[in-house]
């Protein structure tokens, strides 16, 4: 066996295991949680046992809480064809099933049992995470050690065990060897990549061992259930991977030490989900350089990391911090993400062939000749307003203001505000700016698009332009509103169930329109008209869907430019009832006040009263 860190531990198990005579005393293999302890041991008596399963017996405290349930797990190893409820019920009635075993039950003695069984050694592992006392376990493993003779392996984390008088007694008695286990990448890497199913994602992990154990080796974890749930992690990645990019050695590369390192510190949890969207990816934005500190004098987590792992470009734009956090942290492979990033990476695109803005974007790994193009070619589009989408917008003019600051462009910062407002503002003029929902606004980040820090997005001018940018989009989409409008007096006219899924959240449909004061647009009379020429039914359930529309407060909060609206229907209706017979008078009246009075909660009009026939009449 190759020598490493736990030699030492091998080599007293097999010495222990090895006595001739019973040892009177139990081994402890101590070390804290994921450094290895069990896959040492299970390595240990596989090697030491191979097929012969019979001769040890190995449970697990983990989620124990009394000794019957030790029972349960002890016969169930013995016999692994007892689970479930059988293993309980024989749990429950040891010693039936001892009598049925053909020991004596009558006065139960762990020798017997031991003697039954003759395994060579017993295996406690988690002793730390037993849920009762850990006292009355190393009380109930003594009987093994003292009565039976027998050889035993306790596995724990001892330091989140809480020591007492009695803790350290029983302690004394029990435990003749104490073993500290160190984490040994080798092995456990060799058998870790062993067990990863995908043949091309196999070799190409173990290709990669020397980066993977400087990465871990920085990474200070001294954890090997992390570098394996990374690894297992990494195939199913690695998988999503087209054959094409797969053969870019250099792009792998990256990738494999990018997300590595990326793992090891949010498993760590030194890291979290708003220091990849927020503060990675910004080596290349020169604006982050300035934020070396937070608030309290200290690095940021995400500065921390890229100082612990030198050989890990911790900010490469390979891929993008949203895609990193669904899969590093949701789980989500996103195949078509990953590969269309992958293709968009210097690793695919040359400066030719990639928009003249990113080539700007990525100064410091283009040459002076590639960056004079692109830059000239970005000004020439920028002239002629080529950008329309929020993102690309964006980028370019934080892209602008770095330049002036930097002296590529021969403007000043305030001539680039100006020139950006005006920007903007022709965009809108021309119809040419997206006219989504506002708060679709929110998916463009405020700095950050397509994977790419924003440039000089701290600086007031640059938040000055954003927002001008999002009132342009919102005056822009406010503009749609009398095109809605008059598509939802069409379909009122066609399908008055449509109508309401329009206008209204429900189960039946999206109400594209339910938080968008389009009704606000529409002449009350027309409106009038329309509705009042449907069939009854039809009428009925337009005013249901007026209700549902501003009810629970939605008319004060999310709708207050519909309130004149709703009062001049409310008003004409009043003025068109008198001119009605009487039964249709009478129906709408009463709709009237079912469903626009509550709404408008005025007291003082009262539908019924003001519209009692005159004397005579």
């Amino acid at each position: 066996m190759a020598k490493d860190a736990n030699d030492h531990v091998w080599d007293y198990l097999t010495y222990y295991l090895g006595l001739p005579h019973s040892p009177n005393f139990a081994v402890l293999l101590s070390g804290p949680w994921g450094v290895g302890k069990t896959f040492l041991v299970k390595r240990f008596l596989a090697k030491n046992f191979d097929d012969q399963k019979d001769q040890y017996v190995y449970i697990s405290l983990y989620g124990l809480s009394s000794l019957e349930e030790i029972d349960d797990a002890l016969l169930q190893a013995i016999f692994p064809r007892l689970t479930g409820t059988a293993a309980k019920v024989i749990g429950r009635v040891a010693k039936s099933a001892l009598k049925i075993l053909k020991i004596d039950a009558s006065e139960f003695d762990i020798r017997d049992f031991l003697n039954k069984f003759d395994a060579k050694v017993y295996v406690f592992d988690d002793l730390e995470r037993f849920e009762g006392s850990i006292n009355k376990v190393l009380g109930y493993i003594n009987q093994f050690v003292e009565h039976g003779g027998a050889k035993v392996i306790l596995i724990a984390n001892e330091r989140e065990i809480s020591v007492d008088n009695d803790y350290t007694r029983r302690r004394e008695k029990l435990i003749g060897k104490t073993l500290h286990v160190r984490s040994s990448f080798d092995e456990a890497f060799a058998y870790f990549i062993s067990e990863i199913d995908d043949s091309e994602a196999r070799e190409f992990v173990k290709g990669c061992a020397v980066d993977i154990a400087a990465i871990y080796d920085q990474s200070e974890l001294n954890n090997l259930r992390v570098l394996q749930q990374t690894i297992w992690d990494f195939e199913r990645f690695y998988k999503a991977v087209s054959a094409e990019h797969r053969q870019n050695k250099d792009a792998m590369a990256t990738a494999i030490r990018l997300l590595f390192a990326l793992s090891f510190e949010l498993k760590a949890g030194r890291i979290g989900e708003p220091d990849l969207l927020n503060d990675r990816g910004v080596k290349a934005a020169v604006v982050f350089r300035m934020r070396d500190k937070n608030e309290e004098g200290q690095k940021p987590p995400i500065r921390a990391a890229e100082a612990r792992y030198p050989i890990v470009d911790i900010d490469d734009t390979i891929f993008s911090n949203e895609l990193l956090v669904d899969f590093l942290i949701r789980g989500i492979v996103d195949t078509k993400a990953i590969n269309t990033q992958l293709r968009a990476s210097r690793f695919f695109v040359t400066a030719a062939d990639e928009p003249a803005w990113r080539t700007v974007w990525h100064y410091f790994e283009r040459t002076e000749e590639e960056f004079d193009n692109a830059l000239a070619k970005m000004e020439a589009q920028y002239a002629a307003r080529e950008f329309t989408i929020d993102g690309e917008i964006l980028h370019v003019l934080g892209l602008r203001l770095l330049l002036a600051k930097q002296g590529a462009i021969n403007k000043s910062r305030q001539e680039i505000l100006e020139d950006g407002k005006n920007y903007i503002d022709e965009l809108y003029r021309a119809r040419r700016l997206h006219v989504d929902p506002p708060g679709t606004f929110s998916e463009t980040r405020f700095d950050g698009y397509g994977g790419l820090g924003i440039h000089e997005s701290n600086t007031a001018e640059y938040k000055e332009l954003f927002a001008c940018l999002k009132g342009a989009r919102q005056k822009a989409f406010e503009d749609t509103y009398a095109a809605k409008a008059t598509d939802v007096l069409a379909v009122l006219k066609r399908d008055v169930q449509q109508f309401y899924r329009l206008l209204c959240y429900s189960d039946k449909g999206s109400g594209e329109y339910a938080n968008i004061p389009v009704l606000a647009k529409l002449d009350p009379d027309v409106f009038l008209d329309t509705m009042l020429s449907l069939h009854p039914s039809d009428q009925h359930h337009a005013m249901m869907a007026l209700k549902a529309r501003f009810e629970h407060g939605r008319l004060e909060r999310d709708l207050p430019n519909e309130r004149p609206w709703l009062e001049k229907i409310r008003d004409n209706l009043l003025a068109r009832l008198k001119s009605m017979k009487p039964m249709s008078r009478y129906r709408v009246e009463n709709q009237a006040r079912w469903y626009i009075n509550p709404i408008l909660q005025d007291k003082n009009m009262d539908v019924v009263t003001a519209l009692e026939p005159e004397e005579g009449s």
